[in-house]
């Protein structure tokens, strides 16, 4: 068994989180090459999105993390045009790059976003699977965690905060804000093509800086 797995498990079991790993195997909250040295972190998983994938779905498998809708296509054409995955964007080979979720039980956005009101929430939440990705970056030793989205580096800064042992911090814009939010900066809408190439030239400005491969 995966380390990271092993620890999922113990984490769930040690807090009574709902263990969505009997329904959705395939939902780890990583994917990817964890030796390379550019990892981009997100928040969490959408337990509604997990769901629409899952039945809709018959090759269901961990390459379907970060694969569901325009957004992920979105960030995974990125990758491979930043020479962080080699090949097709949808097939799960070629990663030069690690993904990952700080917390990794799904939610309903929108349920957690009430939630999250009070920030104490996804504080104890943060501190709750803290070990594993403790774990991860241990077996992994990144050069950069890259925030994916403006929700996420604040529980990276929380967690060094806390005595974390963390790399460097950057940040990219959420790939599910680019193509499913207006941007009130400057207005254009949902998969506007300036708002897609400026995501794409983000995540080579993390490669160029950050990438060399083991």
């Amino acid at each position: 068994m995966d380390p990271i797995s092993k620890e999922n498990g113990e984490t769930i079991r040690a807090h009574k989180i709902y263990n969505w790993l009997k329904d959705y195997a395939w939902l780890k909250g990583y994917i990817g090459d964890r030796s390379y040295p550019i990892w981009f972190v997100a928040e969490n998983p959408s337990l509604r999105g997990v769901e629409r994938v899952h039945k809709r779905n018959r090759l269901i498998s961990e390459n379907s993390q970060w694969n569901a809708h325009a957004g992920d296509r979105l960030f995974r054409e990125a990758l491979v045009k930043a020479g962080l995955k080699a090949g097709d964007p949808l097939d799960g080979e070629g990663w030069k790059c690690y993904i990952t979720d700080i917390i990794k039980e799904p939610e309903i956005v929108k349920d957690r976003n009430l939630r999250k009101r009070d920030s104490s929430y996804w504080k104890n939440q943060a501190l709750n699977w803290l070990p594993v990705f403790l774990e991860e970056i241990r077996l992994g030793r990144p050069e950069v965690l890259v925030a994916v989205g403006s929700q996420t580096r604040p529980i990276l800064e929380f967690l060094r905060n806390k005595g974390a042992s963390l790399p460097r911090i950057d940040q990219i814009q959420h790939y599910s804000y680019i193509m499913f939010r207006p941007d009130n900066w400057t207005g254009l809408g949902p998969g506007h093509s300036k708002r897609k190439r400026d995501f794409i030239a983000s995540v080579q400005r993390i490669s160029k800086l950050y990438a060399q491969g083991p």
